[in-house]
């Protein structure tokens, strides 16, 4: 393993050693997708000085593939990545392997038993950190009908997509457990197919009290069908970006999840740590896998959200926060560290107070 020889102290004081990180996303142009990149790149850029190379999967698991066969030919000292085609986790954990290139999974991570397999025989898997996308489901679901809905349809990216297909889970589990059905799903390649879509799903339902769209990429088009359509149907969201907050706030639509972007924050400190010589192991003694906690977005804390989740030069997850998680900052980090911050310190409010701001209802 490369560490501390490589001219860190264990406590911080002497002169660090910089690395190079290979960061991809699964496209680009689309700002959910920006953003984990920019989020991770963040992390190294700003907090940590380092500096990375950052590639765009182009929607496609043959360029996700080969982003990172030309990361390992660069030689970079570590890889930040989205394993978003999920059937190249296994692939990807070979060329790193091959490579002697430490990696980690954010956001889109693959199937837990690939992560599985490579916390098993793969001592360059660092670790995975995604949102918990069922109880994000879960949790809109629940709302929805504990506010009067009865019947619901959903949609959102394509099936395979393990995001979309564990929130249409999680709301599926919300929703019908309470009483509540599901009359349609419609699943779409890309935005460009949600107005067509959305329109002969709610035109075959009318009287659909709820419209849930799994990411905010799905609301514009959706909400065009409904107004086009002369729907009263409620729209419930996951993945809130910055348009769809400001919706939230005018009321167009009732309420949204988000923290879909910690994951790629917090990924960076895994790999660090392992670049440090302390890789952060879990109870079993292998490479983590964290799944950061939603929370809600309402009309009543949308301008709280977007003061740390929207605001130009603005971070969720402070410096500070990021630093205490790192063995050159903080040389008594631990798997616990984590654990405890995912448990209780990424609510809204929480995130708020590191920024110094109030706590806010909603």
């Amino acid at each position: 393993m490369r560490g501390a020889g490589d001219g860190t102290a264990t406590d911080g004081t002497a002169q660090l050693k910089s690395y190079t990180f290979g960061v991809n996303t699964w496209g680009s142009g689309v700002p959910v997708l920006d953003l984990f990149g920019d989020e991770a790149e963040y992390a190294v850029k700003e907090v940590f000085g380092m500096s990375t190379t950052r590639a765009s999967d182009d929607f496609s698991a043959d360029k996700e593939l080969s982003n990172v066969q030309n990361f390992a030919a660069a030689k970079v000292d570590g890889m930040i990545l989205q394993g978003a085609a999920v059937s190249t986790v296994p692939q990807i954990g070979n060329v790193c392997k091959d490579a002697k290139i430490p990696f980690v999974f954010h956001v889109f991570i693959g199937d837990d038993k690939d992560l599985a397999a490579l916390a098993d025989s793969n001592e360059y898997y660092v670790g995975a950190i995604d949102a918990d996308m069922v109880r994000d489901g879960e949790e809109m679901g629940k709302a929805a009908y504990e506010n009067g809905a009865r019947t619901a349809v959903i949609i959102g990216g394509n099936v395979g997509d393990n995001n979309m297909d564990q929130r249409s889970e999680g709301f599926r589990k919300g929703f019908e457990a309470l009483g509540g059905v599901v009359l349609e799903e419609a699943r779409c390649t890309d935005n460009s197919e949600c107005l067509p879509k959305a329109t002969a799903m709610l035109n075959a339902h009318k009287d659909a009290d709820v419209l849930y769209a799994m990411v905010g990429d799905y609301v514009p088009g959706s909400m065009q069908a409904i107004k086009d359509l002369k729907l009263d149907t409620k729209v419930y969201m996951s993945c809130v970006d910055e348009e769809s907050a400001k919706l939230i706030k005018a009321g167009e639509i009732v309420m949204g999840n988000d923290g879909i972007c910690l994951p790629s924050t917090l990924s960076a400190t895994l790999i660090l740590n392992y670049l440090d010589g302390h890789k952060i192991l879990d109870a079993d003694g292998k490479a983590p896998r964290f799944r950061t906690i939603p929370f809600r977005v309402t009309a009543e804390n949308a301008d709280a959200y977007l003061s740390v989740f929207a605001a130009k030069g603005v971070h969720p997850i402070t410096a500070e926060v990021l630093k205490k998680l790192c063995y050159r900052y903080n040389p008594d980090v631990t798997y616990q560290d984590y654990a405890d911050l995912i448990s209780s310190g990424l609510t809204l409010n929480a995130i708020l107070d590191a920024h110094g701001l109030g706590d806010v209802e909603g």
